[in-house]
């Protein structure tokens, strides 16, 4: 009788690791997840930047490029 609550109890800590296991799994995901899009949103903010700053260079540059008698 003993042995048999004992196997029970065994399962049900096996059941509750894998549950735990689970979750542990998903929540990496959504680390992960929310991690790449802020490494985006930063590097898109900052390359915004980046081409705004050439097409002032290249809208400067086509003024110049006028006829000089």
């Amino acid at each position: 009788m003993e042995e048999n609550k004992k196997q029970q109890n065994s399962e049900r800590v096996k059941i509750y690791d894998k549950e735990m296991y689970i979750s542990q799994e998903k929540i990496k995901t959504i680390v992960l997840i929310i991690i790449v899009f802020l490494i985006g949103f930063i590097a898109g903010y900052f390359s915004k930047n980046v081409i705004d700053e050439n097409t002032e260079d290249i809208t400067n540059t086509s003024y110049n490029n006028e006829v000089v008698e």
